[in-house]
């Protein structure tokens, strides 16, 4: 017998796993009594296909299994109607197959199935990866001959001007491409559900119709590998402790066929999967514990808890949800729950459409630079005063006291004297968050992440490493692994304190961004500096500000906000006769030329393009045009 090519295996079982999809799906249909037309024969193209296919690649028992199903449906074609009680046979045949396919009953090797349309190019996972690797270093080297050129070369120089802009244009249009090549849809891992969803219905004695939408949701394969397992445990616990015995919702005024939704959707640069049931909800004590504690996810998911009477085998161990919030921040995501007495129970998981390309937060750390992925950072402050919580050290934000922890105990490395002034970078749910001290924050850029090797994959904490715009490389963080790790030392180690400015000599600054995260990041940067630093959501609260008697010395702000954009903001200081004079720093996503050139002619005084963000140049600009 021929020996087939681990390619050509891997190709089989994906298409296999579509099929056994499809009948599945259709099989569940005939059940709940809503069967296609072509019930019988969509079945039996199927299996006959399947059949085929595996006698050819040398798996002969997934053959015979295939042929089985051929038997079974065999009558019912012939007379036109598949009875509904040959349905439980065919599926346990099905799951046999499914079995037999990915070598569980034969000696054939394993292979992780996923699912593509039939019109698709199947690219293996590393491969897209080496790809987008080619396209970071070319991203970086561009950067790098940019910055030896330098920009007023560049901007004197036409030809070079458009050449560089054109370059980086297919660059970009390159990135992109490859990073759809490493997305999948939402679909490669909901064939099974409605099955699963079903079995574990009855033997609760419950019933139960699962509903899924958006399934065309493309999200980064790695993501869609662990996700499963997530959506899996949140199935499992809507049907265990959310939906009740047919006879209980019948006498609370409910339909007897609970109703379970999956639903996924893209929420900017996240993605959400939302899991909701019509249950009984929460109790009323879980509902004022959440309420007291601010976070639901905080109390369902607190390790070894469970709302269950006993342990059986779909619940009462107390490691669900726990697992599932894990697993979400592990990749800069998180999970979020709502639920209320007798309101039923939704349960989102939020996460980065891919890990391969995002928006990081960097960070120094004992001359180390660390990148953070934005989304896990909740805000950025400037520590202060520090008490005692539970024995360790802690810090009062927005009147809450949560854990202090060392970034560099976190991650194992080199814990030395922080600054007397550190930062911190404020992560967690609420009830559970903590302050990472570091350094410094460097500022802001998107990084293409590349993986460690397989030398450091034993290494605990990091997602993989980045290549800055410098050309410095940079770690790339576990938020997750960090949080579990905040509380290593009893002691945050800091350098004396120096003299500070007194407040009355502190220039006044005003940071306008509709960007929590991006307003809170530049305002500790300037109040670490010594600066007076007031706050505004977008440009007409800060016109507010200023019009209030706000003695300003700078702004810093936006230029895409709503209700009045930063160009409109600053429109409205020059017309000012007051407040003409006022120095303005734009700072912005557009960093194209005709971008700066709109910035300085309505009279900006400076312009930072947010993905060149560094927390120097950002202090050196404030105090040139501050003149301290």
């Amino acid at each position: 017998m021929n020996t087939v090519s681990p390619q050509l295996m891997t190709v089989f079982r994906e298409e296999a796993e579509e099929r056994l999809g499809e009948i599945a799906n259709c099989l569940l249909a005939v059940e709940a009594g809503q069967p296609p037309p072509d019930a019988i024969d969509l079945l039996f193209r199927h299996a006959h296909s399947l059949k085929g296919a595996a006698s050819m690649v040398g798996l002969e028992q997934a053959s015979e299994i295939a042929n089985s199903i051929e038997d079974v449906l065999a009558p019912a074609r012939e007379e036109g109607e598949l009875a509904p009680e040959l349905v439980d046979s065919l599926l346990q045949a099905t799951d046999a197959l499914r079995q037999a396919v990915n070598g569980e009953l034969s000696p054939s090797p394993t292979a992780t199935p996923a699912s593509r349309p039939d019109s698709s190019v199947r690219v293996a996972t590393e491969k897209v990866d080496r790809m987008l690797d080619a396209v970071g270093e070319a991203v970086i080297q561009r950067r790098r001959v940019e910055h030896l050129v330098g920009p007023h070369e560049v901007h004197s120089d036409e030809r070079l001007e458009e050449e560089i802009d054109r370059e980086q244009r297919l660059l970009d249009e390159l990135q992109e491409a490859v990073l759809d090549m490493r997305t999948l849809p939402l679909s490669s891992i909901t064939g099974r559900f409605p099955r699963a969803v079903r079995d574990l219905a009855l033997n609760e004695g419950k019933e139960v119709r699962l509903d899924i939408a958006g399934v065309e949701t493309q999200l980064d394969r790695v993501l869609l590998d662990g996700l499963a397992d997530a959506i899996t445990h949140l199935l499992r616990n809507a049907i265990a402790h959310g939906i009740e015995d047919p006879d209980t919702r019948e006498r609370a005024g409910k339909p007897r066929v609970a109703r379970l939704t999956l639903h996924a959707e893209p929420r900017g640069d996240r993605v959400a999967i939302e899991v909701a049931d019509d249950g009984r909800g929460v109790s009323a004590s879980l509902y004022e514990q959440a309420q007291r504690s601010g976070s639901l996810v905080g109390v369902l998911a607190e390790a070894g808890f469970s709302t269950a009477d006993g342990v059986s085998p779909l619940a009462g161990r107390g490691v669900g949800l726990d697992a599932v919030k894990r697993q979400c921040e592990s990749v800069g995501g998180r999970l979020e729950m709502e639920s209320a007495p007798g309101e039923g129970m939704r349960a989102t998981i939020l996460l980065p459409v891919t890990l391969a390309l995002f928006d990081a937060l960097i960070v120094e750390r004992g001359g180390q630079r660390y990148g953070f992925p934005i989304a896990s950072v909740t805000e950025v402050v400037a520590v202060g005063d520090t008490t005692t919580l539970v024995g360790r050290p802690s810090v009062e934000v927005r009147g809450e006291s949560i854990r202090l922890g060392d970034l560099a105990r976190a991650v194992g490395a080199d814990p030395s004297e922080l600054p007397a002034s550190p930062q911190a970078l404020v992560m967690g749910e609420p009830g559970s968050r903590a302050a990472i001290a570091c350094d410094r924050v460097v500022g802001q850029e998107e990084v293409v992440v590349k993986s460690l090797g397989s030398m450091m994959t034993a290494v605990p904490g990091y997602l993989g490493a980045a290549i800055l715009s410098d050309g410095g490389i940079v770690l790339i963080v576990d938020p997750a692994y960090v949080l579990r790790n905040a509380g290593r030392s009893a002691t945050v180690r800091r350098a004396q304190p120096t003299a500070v400015p007194e407040p009355k000599d502190a220039a006044r600054v005003l940071v306008v961004d509709d960007q929590f995260i991006v307003r809170e990041l530049e305002r500790s940067i300037l109040d670490t500096a010594g600066y007076q630093v007031q706050t505004a959501c977008d440009g007409r609260e800060a016109l507010r500000a200023i019009s209030d008697g706000g003695s300003f010395d700078l702004v810093v702000s936006d230029l895409q906000m709503p209700e009045l954009d930063g160009l409109g903001l600053l429109a409205a200081i020059r017309s000012d006769p007051e407040h003409a004079r006022l120095p303005v720093v734009i700072v912005t996503t557009q960093g194209s030329e005709d971008d700066r050139r709109r910035g300085a002619e309505a009279g900006a005084d400076a312009y930072i393009v947010k993905n060149e963000f560094d927390q120097s140049a950002l202090l050196e600009t404030v105090g040139r045009l501050i003149g301290r």
